[in-house]
């Protein structure tokens, strides 16, 4: 939420005094649950331009690559960075322009979840702004090593990455998040948050 200082100081002050006088904290008014209002303004984080959010972003993908992978992965974070698969400066003239040929849209769905992934530095560097095919190539086939992120190997079910794909795994991306940290979660179920995609 980056709350800043004078917020969390408040925050933990009321989760003392609740420890204090034995309330139970699993309560959903209880200091140590998120209210409603904070779980949207999570979830309409979630949902838009992560990427921009510093010290945010690369957080929110490790703890979804994590869960995707049950928690088998380890991670050096000192080389790991995010990807954009659809570029953030396509070149001229490439598939990119085929598949988001009006540029609003394709800005609009650059620096989503549905759209990163994670990658070592040398990794990343070797991908750069090439075609669809081209990345995945360099992610899981070449000599330097091969991308083991969870949410990196679901690109290779992809033979092409449009808005649709995009919009696909941002849902899925976003469900994983919010049934992990029990965002609108009410008995095990989702509850519907209305949101507005992201201009």
């Amino acid at each position: 939420m980056r709350a800043d200082v004078n917020n969390r100081i408040d925050r933990y002050s009321r989760l003392l005094t609740a420890i204090e006088k034995d309330e139970v904290l699993t309560a959903p008014e209880s200091p140590l649950q998120l209210n409603i209002d904070e779980q949207k303004n999570i979830v309409r984080t979630l949902h838009s331009n992560i990427y921009e959010i510093q010290r945010i972003c690369q957080y929110v993908l490790l703890r979804l690559d994590s869960c995707l992978s049950q928690g088998e992965a380890t991670y050096n974070h000192s080389i790991i960075t995010v990807e954009h698969i659809l570029p953030q400066n396509p070149a001229v003239g490439s598939k990119w322009f085929e598949w988001f040929p009006n540029e609003e849209e394709r800005v609009a769905y650059v620096h989503r979840i549905g759209n990163l992934v994670l990658l070592s530095r040398r990794k990343n560097s070797e991908a750069q702004n090439f075609e669809f095919d081209k990345k995945k190539e360099k992610y899981f086939t070449s000599d330097k090593g091969v991308s083991s992120f969870a949410l990196t190997t679901q690109v290779l079910q992809q033979n092409e990455w449009t808005p649709q794909i995009i919009e696909k795994r941002q849902a899925e991306s976003l469900k994983v998040l919010r049934l992990l940290w029990r965002l609108g979660v009410v008995d095990g179920q989702l509850v519907t948050f209305r949101l507005s995609t992201p201009q």
